[in-house]
């Protein structure tokens, strides 16, 4: 019987793959990987593994799994950058929901990590939230993940108190999954961002269906209710005008648009809520309950006029290309990006390596 352990701690990227070898049933790994795939228990049933390169394949793509007692190891596989801050802030029990999926291929969390933290390193915060929002930003942000503060020295971790105020208030009796903003950037006195983050899938859109008690609504009217009722502020209730919301509501964007503009209102400061999405996801259908689309004429029609530049629609090729491309203090950041795999396949369409040069001078040669 194979063993059920592997030292393997490698990240594995695009270029390291060749799909052929697992449409033969084999480790997709290139190099012709002998090692026989184990069976190994995920949920009721059962999954092939390579022991050689430590990787559960599951339908069309790889979780990085190293072994029974062994899974933060091999979640940490995923990360460019300090992992041992990752291990406090994203591991720890408690500290980030569904924290088991940061070892997948295409967890859009460690992803997240992965670009922001190595911004937040270079100093490239204040850029990018300009980048982001079109909108000017003179001091430098703190950076929050999934509402924590990322402290790169100091070891200050705590939630963002705003955001726990107003989840107190909006999220009252929800017991799973309460409103999580992928990414914050908080200039005190200034400006709020958050940024609704997607790597591999749509934007969910609000539906009918079973709502369970101890769970956030689903339906327009439910969402509605909740996060526009009473405990929203009249400031809020001004922003989002109740009567422009038809049938067709993109449920976390709707969520994160209330949240801003109630935490932003308890420090009296701007707000502005972002789509971060990867280019090729984009399309014209909806699948099931997700939307593919370009949300901004949606969002936008249901926010006062003197709020509508507060949503934007970005991509990662976008941010790839204005901020990382080119720049020698993101290099490394650079080359993840580049051979970041999706389905064993390039994550990203990117332009060619920009010098530093280029770069400085917007792209020309």
């Amino acid at each position: 019987m194979p063993a059920t352990i592997s030292d393997c701690d490698r990240r594995f990227g695009h270029t390291d793959f060749d799909p052929i070898e697992l449409s033969d049933g084999r480790c997709p790994v290139r190099g012709a990987c002998h090692a026989p795939l184990a069976a190994v228990p995920f949920r009721k049933s059962t999954l092939p593994w390579c022991p050689e390169h430590g990787i559960r394949l599951h339908s069309g793509t790889f979780v990085y799994w190293n072994g029974p007692g062994r899974e933060d190891e091999a979640r940490l596989r995923n990360f460019i950058v300090r992992p041992d801050l990752a291990r406090t802030l994203a591991l720890a029990k408690g500290m980030k929901a569904e924290s088991h999926r940061l070892g997948y291929e295409m967890s859009e969390d460690a992803l997240t990590w992965n670009v922001f933290v190595s911004l937040a390193m270079a100093g490239k915060l204040r850029e990018l939230a300009q980048r982001l929002t079109g909108r000017d930003v003179t001091g430098e942000p703190q950076l929050y993940l999934w509402g924590r503060r990322v402290d790169l020295t100091g070891g200050d971790h705590e939630e963002y108190d705003p955001l726990c105020q107003v989840r107190d208030k909006l999220e009252n009796g929800i017991r799973r999954f309460v409103t999580e903003p992928d990414i914050m950037l908080v200039v005190e006195g200034e400006m709020l961002v958050c940024i609704e983050a997607k790597f591999g899938s749509g934007n969910p859109l609000a539906h009918d269906g079973i709502e369970s008690d101890g769970e956030k609504p689903t339906s327009v009217d439910g969402l509605l209710k909740r996060y526009l009722g009473e405990g929203a502020t009249e400031a809020t209730r001004r922003v989002v005008q109740h009567g422009r919301i038809g049938t067709r509501l993109h449920s976390q964007l709707f969520r994160n648009i209330v949240f801003a503009s109630e935490m932003a209102g308890r420090r009296q400061t701007p707000w502005h809520v972002v789509n971060l999405v990867k280019a090729t996801e984009r399309g014209t259908r909806d699948v099931g309950h997700y939307a593919h689309a370009e949300p901004t004429d949606d969002v936008r029609s249901y926010l006062h006029p003197d709020s509508q530049h507060c949503f934007t629609y970005r991509t990662w090729e976008q941010l790839h290309g204005d901020l990382i491309a080119g720049d020698s203090d993101l290099a490394e950041l650079d080359g993840y990006l580049r051979d970041k795999s999706a389905h064993y396949r390039p994550a990203f369409e990117l332009g060619a390596p920009r010098t530093q040069a280029q770069a400085t001078n917007g792209g020309a040669a």
